[in-house]
């Protein structure tokens, strides 16, 4: 688990640092047993390592749906309104509502249903025909647990063609001592142009 952790912790670093040139929000990070955040990260790593090192990696539970149904509940709310408001013409005064990319970085089994979540979201983005790239969820696996890579494939490849919708979801299997910020932004933009391309369910 330290090891792993150290990992994450390097990498979300450089990726921070890499957000300062490409994106002027950041990166925002979220832990999925601790409440604590760090949001808007960039230009260095020092911030991302101390958000890590004041958080005691601890506790078999990986409570993914839960977590993810927080943050895209409200995008959702949000891109549905600006949505609603172009097609009146009223969008003037709101804020443009950018894609989203999730990166799940976990080592095991979700304790929880992150599908229904995943499913429900994508039915919303099919409902209203927003571009394909306009949610992505890029589950990373940190070691080999089995049990993990069967439910994390599942996710990837059996969501679209089980409900008939399109796939927000991508997969990645990592062997520890892999995992870095290059390899990160690989999977990410791996994760867009797939997507982009017609990897989608309906």
């Amino acid at each position: 688990m330290a090891d792993l952790w150290d990992e994450a912790k390097r990498a979300l670093g450089e990726i921070a640092t890499m957000a300062a040139k490409y994106d002027i929000d950041g990166v925002d990070i979220y832990f999925v047993n601790d409440r604590k955040q760090g949001i808007g990260l960039r230009q260095t790593a020092d911030a991302v390592i101390a958000l890590f090192d004041s958080i005691e990696p601890a506790g078999a539970d990986s409570e993914i749906a839960g977590r993810l149904e927080e943050f895209l509940l409200p995008y959702l709310n949000r891109a549905e309104k600006y949505q609603q408001a172009v097609e009146l013409g009223t969008a003037a005064h709101l804020p443009k509502v950018r894609p989203i990319n999730f990166i799940v970085l976990t080592d095991g089994v979700p304790s929880d249903d992150p599908e229904s979540v995943i499913v429900s979201a994508a039915r919303r983005l099919d409902a209203q025909n927003f571009p394909l790239s306009q949610v992505g969820i890029q589950f990373v696996q940190l070691g080999d647990d089995p049990e993990a890579t069967e439910v994390l494939q599942h996710l990837d490849d059996g969501l679209g063609r089980a409900y008939g919708i399109r796939d927000i979801v991508d997969w990645t299997l990592l062997p520890e001592g892999r995992l870095d910020a290059s390899l990160l932004t690989k999977i990410l933009l791996g994760g867009i142009n797939r997507r982009v391309d017609g990897k989608a369910g309906h």
